[in-house]
């Protein structure tokens, strides 16, 4: 079965970045894990502090690993293979601050969203500029002042909004009356 395995590296590891990655390499190799495709990294700011250090490098890799029958091999009930065994491993590993494996059954190739983002930006083509239409100052007071619009009195009264607030006043004014009368017994 085809798995991905997904790591960062501190930035204060950067100068040991290939040992750390041979490192990592060497834990897959033990358990009969073989590479498929190339390795992407990315330098990038992380989301939170972890173990001090606010810039890593994101390191992915694919693997297979073969099918192991455990229930068949009695010999060796009590050891642990797979994908089990390498994320222990990885665990007591220092350099690598966290670490995902996920089966790539759903996921996109590797690369796959560089390759549709260079895609994208070669299909779009630079909008044609167009000049600036230049706006003079008579155009725009040719119609004349402009004035607001103001509604009669009578049509702001009966506005619903107007309506609201003055039955909130009332309401109030009920409510004063109604803790008057109770602090007073």
């Amino acid at each position: 079965m085809q798995y991905e395995l997904f790591y960062l590296v501190g930035e204060r590891q950067e100068a040991n970045l290939d040992a750390i990655k041979e490192g990592v390499n060497a834990i897959l190799a033990l358990e009969q894990a073989t590479m498929v495709g190339e390795e992407l990294s990315e330098k990038r700011k992380l989301a939170y502090e972890i173990k001090h250090q606010n810039k890593g490098t994101y390191i992915t890799r694919r693997f297979e690993l073969p099918e192991i029958d455990f229930w068949a091999d009695e010999a060796n009930g009590e050891k642990e293979f797979g994908i089990a065994a390498i994320t222990n491993k990885l665990n007591l590993n220092n350099d690598v601050l966290r670490f995902l494996i996920v089966k790539t059954t759903d996921l996109p190739d590797l690369g796959a969203k560089d390759r549709r983002k260079a895609q994208e930006m070669s299909a779009q083509r630079p909008a044609p500029q167009r000049p600036q239409q230049r706006t003079d100052r008579r155009d725009n007071n040719s119609r004349g002042p402009q004035r607001p619009v103001q509604r009669p009195a009578a049509t702001v009264a009966a506005s619903p909004v107007a309506k609201k607030v003055e039955t909130s006043k009332e309401q109030s004014k009920n409510i004063d009356k109604q803790l008057d009368e109770l602090l007073n017994i």
